[in-house]
């Protein structure tokens, strides 16, 4: 019984899934010990194929054994359909096999499909753009992508983009409204004239590192998190983000007091947002906002900020937000205190964190004022700054714990 080879006597199907566990080249390697296994990993249904350009001594011999491999492994492969495939090459890879891989993944079904491919001159696939199987599709190929005309991927849901430039105006657009299963968007290093995302059903999206020469159009009723990091547009127009629940909001930190009439009108597209996360310089475009926004649902805000003299901002914040229960900020984003203390802070702040403390008078007085003032406060943190010592740390405890506090249930962290 010692020398029975139990896992060879298993059905194919089954050995088929173990090797599913296995990258793509260790799969292969299976039909190397016997006839049994010769041909098991074309029953593999996730392909993952990359060759690592980034070293300038890579050798001819190592980029056609990669493609050798890739065109065998496609060959060989017998199953109905392809689950998942993911290619990442560059520019030293013939583009021809390139078109025909994904080609062949596409005509087999593939459902989750992610390229990243750097070639000169290339052109996606035809059968792409149609392919009525795709669930997820990522793209990172620092291409020109011409959007056809009849484009419709019915089933997509998952799409990523990230270095593409869109040469029309309404590339984005035909793309967008093409995936009308479509619940999650990332565009990120993307360059287009214009970017008008309308779509009833789409609940996630990003926009990172983006430039866009015209405008920004948001139409998506059913978004839920929506996150714009260094994006760079002439216009804003966002509406219909009535079930916002988080936006995160990352501005280049450059002069707005110019642009007053586009900071308002962003930052009222999101006013119905529950989670709100800023950086310095988008606190710094708030502040320019005229009238400044009410946000009715706030519960949740976080301030990313190292500069001085926001009050303005943070102090209406404060005071419009009367829902508010839980507050994280850096003790530089707020310099005066309201003297008339928020509806919040006394009767909904349950948690509050106040970073970059120091042991100074100032950073003490702004602890107080929420310890004095916070009838329902449940917690508050203290992250101080890196360089104190524990007995620095303990002091501040200690004067915190000393300070009258309105809630009787408040821990204080000080770490």
């Amino acid at each position: 019984m010692e020398n029975v080879d139990r896992i060879s006597n298993l059905p194919d199907s089954i050995l088929g899934y173990i090797l599913s566990f296995l990258s793509t080249k260790e799969a292969v390697a299976t039909s190397i010990p016997s006839s049994k296994w010769r041909y098991l990993f074309a029953l593999v249904s996730n392909l993952d194929f990359e060759l690592d350009e980034s070293s300038q001594m890579l050798k001819i011999s190592t980029i056609k054994s990669f493609m050798c491999f890739v065109d065998r492994v496609l060959f060989f492969h017998n199953t109905a359909n392809i689950n998942a495939f993911r290619l990442r090459c560059g520019k030293r890879v013939d583009s021809d096999r390139v078109y025909g891989w994904i080609s062949a993944a596409i005509w087999r079904g593939v459902k989750h499909l992610g390229l990243s491919i750097s070639l000169d001159n290339f052109t996606l696939p035809g059968v792409l753009f149609t392919c009525t199987t795709l669930i997820t599709l990522k793209l990172e190929t620092n291409l020109v992508l011409n959007v056809p005309k009849d484009v419709c991927l019915p089933n997509l849901k998952i799409l990523h983009l990230k270095s593409i430039m869109f040469p029309n105006d309404d590339s984005v657009e035909s793309l967008v409204s093409s995936c009308i299963s479509l619940v999650e968007l990332i565009i990120c290093n993307c360059s287009t004239k214009k970017c008008n995302i309308s779509h009833n059903s789409l609940k996630v999206l990003e926009i990172i590192r983006s430039v866009l020469y015209g405008s920004l159009v948001i139409d998506t009723p059913a978004l839920a998190y929506f996150n714009d990091t260094y994006c760079v547009a002439r216009e804003y127009s966002l509406k219909n983000l009535q079930s916002l629940i988080r936006a995160d909001i990352a501005f280049l930190d450059i002069r707005f007091d110019s642009h007053q009439t586009k900071a308002t009108a962003f930052f009222e597209g999101i006013s119905n947002v529950n989670i709100l996360v800023l950086s310095s310089s988008s606190l710094k475009l708030l502040k320019c906002c005229e009238p400044l926004p009410i946000f009715p649902k706030l519960l949740h805000l976080k301030l990313y900020c190292d500069y001085h003299n926001f009050e303005r901002g943070v102090a209406n914040l404060l005071t419009d937000s009367s829902r508010l229960q839980s507050l994280f900020f850096y003790q530089e984003a707020l310099t005066n205190l309201p003297e008339k203390v928020p509806h919040c802070i006394l009767y909904q702040l349950k948690v509050i964190e106040i970073s970059g403390f120091m042991t100074n008078k100032d950073c003490i007085g702004k602890a107080k004022y929420f310890l004095e003032n916070a009838t329902v406060v449940m917690k508050l943190i203290i992250p101080t700054v890196p360089f104190l010592s524990e007995e620095q740390k303990s002091r501040i405890y200690q004067q915190l714990m000393a300070s009258p506090s309105k809630s009787k249930q408040c821990c204080i962290l000080v770490v």
